[in-house]
């Protein structure tokens, strides 16, 4: 393994046979904990030399567990019925968004659920905001693109891009990178949702791991089902797209306050840098991440991913100029800003 300060390139056999996806099969199980594997290609991930002074690190054989300060918070067993969305549409894209009121929300994963990056829970507090209802589609970029002069997303890192695919118009714009996608938020008059308002929007305040409720259910979302070409595909389900879906064709799979594909079809960038111990001291009003870093964070599974990738909770990190024919966006707007 080759260390380049804190960074281990630990994917490098990746490049040597072409930077083709991780091929690593898990067993896919509904009752299992779930696993921190990135089904993303190709990716550097940080590894974490030591926790922070505030994080007593205890690793126990076969899985290592941390274990923190934080005073713990009690699982609930029903989920929250959700309230009625409030909508409103953007002007410059038409794009209609859906409203996070202002509160608390207890972000990151339960013990064993997922990686030691989502631990521990803690509760966080946020100023409302409006969120895209769906992702940004091929045919909003290319407005954007034909208003501005900005280059078109045709070539990928990973994977083919589907902008000129006149069959996709209405599907997820892709092989975008992190400031391709602050680009057009930033032209609409938004940007690029922190990785706590990206969560929130996702589960809500009961502590979901999916936007729908507790359990996985195969047909609420787009993600590697039987349709997939890769290893880690599970084939109990046909979720009836090879790789991107039309946004919003999941309606069962919606979020608390109304937004869809929050779970599956693609991976979202959010505005945070990556830090594994980040959750150990984090703010707990209106977090924006750590200052700086080499990894972005994307947020939510895609197509290309398998199940457990698709929870609320789950984090993986990537270098934010990457782009990537799984690797989409969505956008924010304070909520005191009119869209």
């Amino acid at each position: 393994m080759l260390k380049l300060g804190s960074i281990s390139l630990t994917l490098i056999a990746m490049v040597i046979v072409g930077c083709q996806p991780i091929t690593t099969t898990p067993v896919p199980s509904q009752t299992q904990a779930a696993s921190a594997t990135k089904y993303i290609a190709p990716i550097l991930t940080e590894t974490p030399t030591s926790p922070p002074a505030t994080a007593t690190s205890t690793r126990i054989p076969p899985s290592p567990t941390l274990s923190f300060t934080r005073t713990p918070i009690p699982a609930i067993s029903t989920p929250t019925p959700s309230p009625t969305p409030q909508i409103t549409t953007r002007r410059q894209d038409g794009k209609i968004m859906v409203l996070v009121p202002a509160g608390e929300f207890v972000m990151g994963s339960p013990a064993g659920e997922g990686g030691d990056d989502e631990v521990p829970q803690h509760k966080v507090t946020l100023d409302g905001y409006w969120i895209d209802r769906t992702e940004v589609t091929n045919a909003e970029y290319r407005s954007f693109v034909e208003a501005t002069g900005y280059g078109m997303p045709t070539t990928c890192d990973w994977g083919d891009p589907t902008y000129n695919d006149a069959a996709k118009t209405n599907h997820p714009v892709v092989c975008v990178s992190r400031d391709d996608a602050q680009a057009y938020c930033e032209w609409v008059g938004a940007r690029l949702p922190t990785e706590a308002e990206w969560e929130k929007a996702a589960r809500g305040i009961d502590r979901r791991s999916y936007p729908w409720g507790i359990g996985f259910d195969g047909t609420r979302l787009n993600y590697c089902d039987v349709n997939c070409d890769g290893e880690q595909r599970d084939t109990a389900y046909n979720d009836g797209y090879v790789q991107t879906a039309p946004v919003g064709s999941y309606l069962t799979g919606v979020s608390p306050y109304g937004a869809l594909d929050m779970a599956g079809n693609v991976w979202e960038w959010v505005s945070d840098w990556y830090k594994f111990y980040y959750y150990t001291s984090s703010p707990e009003s209106n977090p924006l991440g750590p200052n700086g870093g080499q990894f972005g964070v994307i947020r939510g599974g895609s197509w290309w991913g398998f199940y457990t990738n698709a929870r609320t909770g789950f984090r993986a990190n990537l270098e934010p100029v990457q782009r990537e024919s799984q690797i989409g966006f969505r956008c924010v707007v304070p909520y005191t800003s009119a869209p």
